[in-house]
This record gives structure tokens, sequence and C-alpha cells, in this order.
């Protein structure tokens, strides 16, 4: 079988752009032409096992690439318990196997990577007797599988990438974007906080990781490569192309093949003060987000100082208002506090202390009925106002924050 008609085999010619049809095209004619020889670009019957299972397809190839393709599109590739324990499965045994060389992982769909777990099941969890404990330490091991890999890990993130997505894709060795990722962290708006390891990261970033942390502001594929997120930016319509010679490649023995690779298809992208927000609200973000701030009061009294600062810009006057009013009005006042105290905390801490950290957080945070109550409006009625407990960023008490993360008495419960 000539290798567009294995490609075809996993793609429609509706899905293809011309250029990639060309690209096909020309190796098909390729081979044609050297059929009686060992052509590098032939390659024929290269996949050797390709399976799915929980929603999750898996593709091996002769070269040593493991593809593993997120397939839930009807749920924007919202991470189910199934798809979660499949994953870790899979992971740890490409991990143990010698003849595994790199591994991909990417969504069946341009319009989102992963939308994060999922929240129904989720939340079910949280209302049973051993409440979430069992969830989050599931996709925490995930992540921090990823995160620990032993071998090249690449994630192709594109569309929606939020909550359990960001720690499915940015956990990974190579992190390569396309052109319309909405990337968010937006925990804090459903009663919970930013969590998957995500603290390691946010924690890394300074005033802007912050930012992102507290507030659950989208961005887009232009503050990524800005912040230094992602650490490619490849066109959509070179995507298939991209992971084609990487699956398909036999020179490929670890990292230098691989960059070589994607350095051949990726592109730079402009990042200014139209196509970026964090570089249009560095600045005020700096201020208002602090890195040196101690409390979350300070972020709230500065916000509001910049609000009638009249030596700002209109638009940054704006941005105070909208993000004070985020801050204080759609996210849960402890999941606020709670998110300021991991993403400080963080800084300090290595991979394995923030998962342990985050496990003792998200167990207790996911037992109060903030989580149910954001979950009303995220699944059920948009127009829902959460009936979040305390009520106002101005009652809460910070000791009680300090509590989430004290050890647990039951050892059975840590990370």
């Amino acid at each position: 079988m000539k290798r567009l008609e294995i490609l075809k085999n996993h793609l429609t010619f509706s899905q293809l752009t011309q250029r990639e049809l060309d690209y096909y095209n020309h190796i098909n004619n390729n081979n044609n032409n050297n059929n009686n020889n060992n052509n590098s670009n032939n390659y024929n019957n290269n996949i050797i096992n390709e399976y799915e299972y929980a929603k999750i397809k898996i593709i091996e190839y002769k070269n040593g690439c493991k593809r593993i393709i997120l397939n839930r599109i009807e749920a924007l590739n919202s991470l189910s318990i199934e798809m979660l324990r499949f994953l870790y499965n899979k992971l740890k045994e490409f991990n143990e196997d010698d003849r595994c060389k790199f591994v991909i992982i990417q969504s069946n769909s341009m319009k989102s990577f992963c939308a994060g777990g999922d929240i129904k099941e989720f939340v079910q969890c949280s209302q049973s007797p051993s409440g979430i404990n069992p969830f989050i330490k599931l996709q925490y091991h995930v992540d921090h599988l990823i995160h620990t890999f032993s071998k090249p890990i690449l994630s192709f993130v594109n569309g929606i990438t939020m909550g359990g997505g960001v720690g499915l894709s940015f956990h990974c060795n190579y992190i390569i974007i396309g052109d319309n990722v909405q990337w968010a962290m937006p925990e804090n708006r459903i009663g919970f906080f930013p969590d998957v390891g995500s603290s390691y990261f946010l924690s890394r970033l300074g005033s802007i990781g912050l930012y992102l942390g507290m507030v659950g502001t989208r961005i887009n594929s232009n503050d990524l490569i800005n912040v230094k997120l992602a650490t490619h930016y490849i066109p959509n319509d070179l995507k298939e192309i991209t992971i084609q010679e990487l699956c398909n490649n036999d020179d490929i023995e670890g990292q230098n093949e691989i960059d070589m690779v994607l350095n051949k298809y990726s592109k730079s992208l402009k990042a200014d003060k139209k196509s970026s927000h964090l570089i249009k609200f560095k600045s005020i973000i700096d201020k208002c987000f602090n890195r040196d701030f101690i409390s979350v009061m300070e972020v709230i009294n500065q916000l509001k100082q910049e609000i009638i600062n009249e030596n700002n810009s209109k638009d940054d006057r704006e941005w105070a208002s909208k993000t004070l009013s985020i801050l204080l009005e759609n996210c849960a006042p402890t999941s606020v506090f709670v998110s300021f105290g991991t993403i400080k905390r963080a800084l300090q801490m290595s991979i394995e202390e923030i998962f342990q950290m985050e496990v003792r957080v998200a167990t207790r945070v996911g037992d109060r009925l903030d989580l149910s109550q954001g979950a009303i409006k995220a699944l059920i009625d948009k127009s829902y106002k959460p009936i979040f407990t305390p009520s106002s960023i101005y009652n809460v008490n910070q000791s009680f924050i300090d509590s989430f993360f004290l050890p647990f008495n039951d050892e059975t419960l840590e990370f």
C-alpha cells in the first residue's frame, strides 16, 4: 500500500488543504518511481498497531512513535475517569517499552484539544463517600507521568485547551500550538481552582501567571508564544504534514531529529499589542498582580487604585474595572484565595511537591458546595448566579484557607 493510501485511511480528502494534497501526491509519485528500491520516503506498512478504547485512539508506528489521539469530540475531549485510567496505563506502558522512542498527544478535532476534566463526573465524585480524591489523584498521576516522562513527548494543541487539557499538554517536552488556541484556567469561576500541576508554570511566570491563575483569562496562540508557554507554532494547515513526517521518519532516534522536523515546519508568530492581550496589558498586570504581593487584598486594592488613576489610559482603566469585577462577582471567593496561595507557594517547590500540595487542596475544595454551585452555572444554566460560601471576598478567613494546605491524617489520601 502506498503511503498516500495509508494516509487516506486516517484522513478524508475534505480535511486536507491544497498544500497537504500536493505534498502527499508528490510523495506518492516518488514512491511510484522508486518501487524497486528502499527509498526513505517509502513508508509502506509503517503502522504496526491501531486501536481505540475509551474515546482514545492509539496508533503505533515502526519508527517507535506512539500516537495518542483524543476522540471524544462530542464533549470537546473532556476527560472521563475511563479515559484517564486508559491514558495512565498506556503512558506507563510506553515509558517502559524500549521500542517506544517518542509519544505524540493530539486531538481528533481542530475545535478542541481538551476542555478539561469531565465536570459531570467530577461533581458526581465530589458527592460520593470517597469524594474527588480518587479522581484528582488519577488525573495528577497522568500529568506527573507526562512531566517526568523518560522519552520525548509532544503535544499538538489547537482550539479549546482548558483545565485538564492544560495538564495533558503543557507538561510535555514539546508544546506545538496552532492558529486557533483558546487557553485558560477558569476553575475559580466554578468553585474550584487551577490545578493539574499548573501552579508549577504559573508561579514561574511572575505577575502574568498570578493573573492567569486568579482571573481565568482566556488567551490565544500569540500570548502563549509571547510568555513561552509554547515551544513551537505550526500553522493549522501544516499540522498533519508535520505529524506524518514525525510518525514515518525512520531516522528519528531522539530530540535532535525531532527538533529538525519541528524546525522545518514551525513559523514565527507575531506578538504585539494588537494580537496579544498579555502584551497590551503587561504594564498594568505587573502593577496589579505584583509578584511581591503577599495577600489577595493587595491585588484587590491595587486594581481599585488603577481604576481611578487618571494617568492610566482608558483601556487600562477599563481592564482594571473588568478584572476587579470578575474577581468580586464571577469567582468563588475561597477559590481566589486558594489559587493565590498555590501559585505563591509553588515557586519554591518541585513538581512532586506541587502535586502533593494540589491533592491536599483539591480534595478539600472539592468537598465544598462551591463546586456544585459552580457546576450548575457551567452545565445547566449559564445565567445562574452561584451561591458561593462565603459570598464575598472580604469575608474569607485566611487561617481557614491555610488549613487546605495541611497534610492529611489519612496517608492514603496523599499523592
